[in-house]
């Protein structure tokens, strides 16, 4: 799966998330059009999507787990999302973006980390069990 194009797909259907939210984000406040500031709140809002496809570019590195770590960093922007919409009060929505960097952050470092507790632990099981 690593090497086809159905792997490639996945990953770039992943990282569409990100602006279908947006605009339809922008569609339930009431906006007809929320392309005007598309482009930096993509880039804010995919960033850790956008780091960890830096890992697809390596043939080594690609593996289905990527494919996980994208749809639970998806999950995270969408249950922030929907956190901001209904718990924070819409004059403060900006201020509580804040708390997305450190939160996708730990997902990150939580993922690496049992990336490579994963990876220790199959590369000292003897080959053939």
């Amino acid at each position: 799966m690593a090497r086809s194009t159905r792997f490639a797909g996945w990953v770039a259907l992943q990282l569409c998330v990100p602006a279908a939210l947006y605009l339809a984000v922008g569609l339930y406040n009431g906006r007809t059009s929320g392309l005007t500031y598309l482009g930096p709140n993509y880039l804010f809002m995919a960033l850790p999507l956008l780091l960890v496809c830096v890992l697809a570019i390596f043939p080594r590195a690609r593996h289905p787990a990527l494919l996980w770590v994208l749809s639970l960093l998806n999950g995270l922007l969408i249950a922030f999302q929907l956190w901001v919409l209904l718990a924070v009060p819409g004059h403060e929505s900006g201020l509580a973006w804040l708390f997305y960097v450190p939160l996708w952050g730990i997902t990150l470092l939580a993922s690496a980390i049992i990336w490579f507790i994963a990876k220790r632990k199959g590369a000292d099981k003897p080959v053939g069990t």
